[in-house]
C-alpha cells in the first residue's frame, strides 16, 4: 500500500517568511556589536570619571585637612607666644615663609603684630576657610586658605589669624590640574576599552548567535522528524489493529497488511539512517579520503550502475577534455546517486541524463541534467532542505522523506564544493557541482 494524503514538510509561504526573518536577523548582528561596544565604552566612561571625582574629592580633603593642621601649628606656636612673651616677640617666631598671620583686636579691628600688611582682617569662626576677592593685587588675585582663633590676652580679646597662598601651593596647584590630566589619560583608555568591548561584543554575539541558531535546527529536526515519522507510525498502528480485529482472517488484507507494514518500516529506517548519515558527515566523523581519477570513468561508471537496475534510462557523457580531479571518489558518487534517483523519481523510467565536465579557470564543474519536468520557482530556493518535498511541480505520489538532495549539500561540503540546483535548457531540473581541481 503506497502513502496518500497531502505532501508533508513546511509550506512554500512559511518557508519564505521564516527566511525572512532569518535574513532580518543576519542583518541585525553585524549592526548590534557597535552599539554594544558604545556602550560598554561609555559606562567605562562613567566608571572612571566616578572613580577619578571620588580620588580628586578624597585627594582634596586630604590636602585641605594638611593645611589646616598646618595653620592651627602656626596659630598655637602664636598664642603660646602672645602669652608667655606678649606680642612684641612675634616676628621672631620659625614659621614657614609661606605662611602669613595678623593678630589684631577683635573690638577696635586694631592690627597688633602683622608679617604682611596687606592680608585683609578675617573671622574663620574657628574653621579653615577659603577667601578669595579678584583683583585684590594690580597684577593678581587673592585666593588665600585661612584659619583664626580667639584669645583672651590683657583682658583683651585678640584674633589669631594665620593664612597662605593657595596660587601658590604645589599641592593645590597639583588638585587643579589633576581632572585635566585624568580627562587626557581617559581619552586613549577609553578607545581601547571600545576597541576591546567590540571585539569581545562581536565574538559573544557570533557564539550566541550560533548557539541561537542550533537551537533552531535542533528545533527544526525535531520537529521535521516528528512530523516525517507520523505518518509511518499511524499506518502501521492502522494496519496492526485493523490485523488485530479481523484482518488476519482474510489472507487478501494480511497479505496487504504485511506489505504496508514492511513498507512503511523500510521508510522509516531509510529516514533514520539517512539522518545518522548526516549527523556523522556535520560532526566531522566521516573522514574524506581523496584520489586521482578521469571524470569520465566516473561517469561511465554511473551509467552502468543505473541502467543495470533501470535499463530504460538513457545517459549522454560529455567530456571534451578528459579531466582528471582528485577527490573523494566514494563520496562523490553518493552525491550522484542522490541527483540521479531524484531524477529517475520525477522523470520516470525513460528518463534522459545528460552527464557534463568542464573545466572553469581552476575549478572543475561537473552537472546532471534530466528530461522531467524541472523546478518550479516555488520549489528551486528549497531543493536542499531537510524534508522538504516539492510542490504541483512534482508527482505527488512520489515516495521520499525530503533528504536526498540535503545529503548531497552536506556531502558537497564535507568535499569543499559547491552545488547548486536549476533548470536546463529543455525544461529538466539540472544539478551542479563545482569542485576545485
Amino acid at each position: 500500500m503506497k502513502k496518500k494524503g497531502a505532501l508533508r514538510g513546511i509550506p512554500p509561504l512559511e518557508r519564505v517568511a521564516k527566511n525572512r526573518r532569518f535574513v532580518a536577523r543576519e542583518r541585525l548582528f553585524p549592526s548590534v556589536s557597535f552599539p554594544l561596544a558604545l556602550r560598554f565604552m561609555l559606562l567605562i566612561a562613567v566608571a572612571m570619571l566616578s572613580l577619578s571625582l571620588i580620588f580628586v574629592f578624597a585627594l582634596r580633603q586630604s590636602v585641605t585637612r594638611r593645611q589646616t593642621s598646618e595653620l592651627e601649628k602656626c596659630i598655637s606656636l602664636i598664642e603660646d607666644s602672645i602669652q608667655k612673651t606678649g606680642s612684641e616677640e612675634l616676628s621672631f617666631l620659625p614659621l614657614p615663609y609661606y605662611i602669613t598671620y595678623t593678630v589684631y583686636d577683635s573690638q577696635s579691628r586694631t592690627v597688633i603684630s602683622t608679617n604682611d600688611s596687606l592680608l585683609p582682617l578675617l573671622d574663620s569662626q574657628g574653621k579653615s576657610r577659603t577667601y578669595f576677592e579678584k583683583d585684590f593685587f594690580t597684577d593678581s588675585d587673592l585666593n588665600i586658605r585661612y584659619l583664626t582663633k580667639n584669645i583672651f590676652f590683657d583682658d583683651k580679646k585678640l584674633v589669631i589669624q594665620c593664612a597662605f597662598d593657595i596660587a601658590n601651593d604645589s599641592a593645590t596647584k597639583m588638585l587643579s590640574e589633576l581632572p585635566l590630566l585624568a580627562l587626557f589619560s581617559l581619552i586613549p583608555l577609553l578607545f581601547l576599552s571600545f576597541a576591546l568591548s567590540f571585539l569581545i561584543s562581536k565574538s559573544t554575539i557570533a557564539a550566541f548567535k550560533k548557539l541561537r541558531d542550533d537551537y533552531d535546527r535542533e528545533k527544526a529536526f525535531t520537529s521535521n522528524v516528528s512530523h516525517e515519522l507520523k505518518t509511518p507510525i499511524s499506518i502501521i498502528d492502522g494496519h496492526a489493529n485493523l490485523l488485530k480485529r479481523w484482518g488476519k482472517d482474510d489472507p487478501k488484507q494480511l497479505a496487504e497488511s504485511i506489505d504496508a507494514i514492511l513498507h512503511e518500516t523500510e521508510s522509516m529506517n531509510s529516514i533514520v539512517t539517512t539522518l545518522l548519515d548526516m549527523s556523522r558527515i556535520e560532526n566531522g566523523k566521516i573522514k574524506i579520503e581523496k584520489t586521482r581519477f578521469f571524470v569520465t570513468n566516473f561517469f561511465v561508471s554511473l551509467k552502468e550502475e543505473f541502467t543495470t537496475v533501470y535499463p530504460e534510462m538513457s545517459f549522454e557523457i560529455i567530456d571534451e577534455d578528459f579531466l582528471e580531479l582528485e577527490s573523494d571518489e566514494q563520496k562523490l558518487h553518493q552525491i550522484f546517486t542522490v541527483i540521479l534517483s531524484n531524477s529517475m523519481k520525477f522523470a520516470g523510467r525513460d528518463c534522459k541524463i545528460r552527464l557534463k565536465a568542464n573545466k572553469n579557470g581552476g575549478k572543475i564543474e561537473l552537472s546532471a541534467s534530466d528530461n522531467g519536468k524541472g523546478f518550479s520557482e516555488q520549489v528551486l530556493p528549497h531543493v536542499f532542505e531537510r524534508f522538504y518535498k516539492g510542490d504541483s511541480s512534482h508527482d505527488r505520489n512520489v515516495s521520499g522523506a525530503g533528504l536526498g538532495l540535503s545529503i548531497a549539500k552536506t556531502l558537497a561540503l564535507a568535499l569543499g564544493a559547491q552545488i547548486s540546483a536549476g533548470n536546463n535548457g529543455y525544461g529538466g531540473a539540472e544539478v551542479r557541482i563545482t569542485l576545485g581541481i
